[in-house]
């Protein structure tokens, strides 16, 4: 059977959900009749007590989401934090925060036998300790990746603030997970709950600084960079002709972006969080089957390992499944299945 690789998959330690608890406004995990509640949407925090979604332990515990993955024949998953990750810790104990979390995240490889292990975070006060922390996390056993949102320290990805900090990412060969957090258009999609931020406003917000990104020519100046983008790459393939035609048409880009932003797009990798047969065989066709990895978003309440694996098999027969594992293992420079070398 090829290896199944949950390359989307998230964990809170109990460490960082004290410091969202400690907060008074969004994001924060607030407390009501002996339950927490994640409250990142400002719909959610209108409902007052109880508000938002329920954060249980299948959020925070290691042996969950050990369970999580025997039940649905997962061998091994490369857990991240999940949003909001530091964005909103931008003081000067980011870099201690990050640093702390990023231990025990690399602790899990050991205690769990390598089933599990961890993509790191970085401190958002400043692009120094940013680079600094990347660093740190490429050279740290036990971590095998950097997630971030569609800011850093703040900054759009876009920034020219932020080239230090690819410039380092790409020297050191750390992968990068890029996730939604704030939702695009996040008024306009209120009074449906959650569904629509999450089915519309999340991808694009990826999508709008994924553009950003390849349009600053960020991917372009550094083509070693090893980008893993959430949900299928969100709009981006369906886009990417008329991004193409975009640039075309508009010579203002070139400067910044000197060849067509389908270039960079070629050189993502893109995740299977998708859900369905042909909206992966789309993804499949925008990066090739080496640069695709498996994902669930357990523990989210939109996970749905049952369908998306069921997606998986019916898209993929076991050659192309064994083949999107080998791409996974690269990517993350994970070791080889039961080998224990990378």
């Amino acid at each position: 059977m090829p290896e199944l690789i949950d390359a989307h998959t998230h964990i809170y330690p109990r460490s960082y959900i004290d410091l969202l608890k400690a907060r008074t406004t969004i994001p924060r995990v607030t407390e009501h009749e002996g339950s927490e509640y994640f409250v990142i949407f400002a719909h959610e925090e209108d409902a007052g007590p109880g508000g938002g979604r329920a954060f249980d332990a299948e959020y925070t515990s290691i042996d969950l989401k050990l369970e999580h993955m025997d039940r649905n024949r997962i061998d091994r998953s490369v857990v991240s934090v999940g949003n909001p990750w530091l964005d909103p810790f931008n003081g000067d104990d980011s870099p201690q925060i990050a640093r702390d979390l990023n231990a025990e995240l690399a602790g899990y490889e050991t205690q769990t036998g390598g089933r599990v292990v961890g993509m790191g975070l970085l401190p958002s006060n400043t692009v120094a300790d940013a680079v600094a922390v990347a660093q740190e996390i490429a050279a740290t056993d036990g971590l095998y990746g950097v997630i971030i949102g569609s800011r850093v320290c703040g900054l759009s990805l876009d920034d020219e603030a932020l080239e230090p900090l690819w410039q380092a990412i790409d020297e050191v060969g750390l992968t990068v997970f890029l996730h939604p957090h704030y939702s695009a258009a996040a008024e306009e999609l209120r009074g449906f709950g959650h569904a629509l931020p999450v089915s519309v406003g999340f991808p694009f917000e990826t999508t709008i600084a994924l553009a950003r990104f390849i349009f600053a020519g960020v991917l372009h100046r550094h083509p070693g960079l090893r980008m893993l983008v959430a949900h299928g790459g969100a709009a981006v393939p369906t886009l990417a002709g008329r991004m193409d035609a975009a640039w075309r048409s508009d010579p203002t880009t070139h400067e910044r972006l000197p060849a067509p932003p389908s270039d960079s797009i070629a050189r993502l990798y893109l995740d299977l969080v998708v859900y369905q047969e042909r909206s992966m065989r789309l993804v499949e066709d925008t990066a090739g089957l080496s640069k695709l990895s498996y994902g669930t978003d357990n523990p989210f309440s939109v996970s749905d390992p049952v369908v998306n694996g069921a997606a998986l098999e019916s898209a993929f027969g076991a050659a192309e499944r064994e083949a999107i594992a080998e791409g996974t293992r690269h990517l993350f420079g994970l070791p080889d299945e039961g080998t224990g070398q990378r």
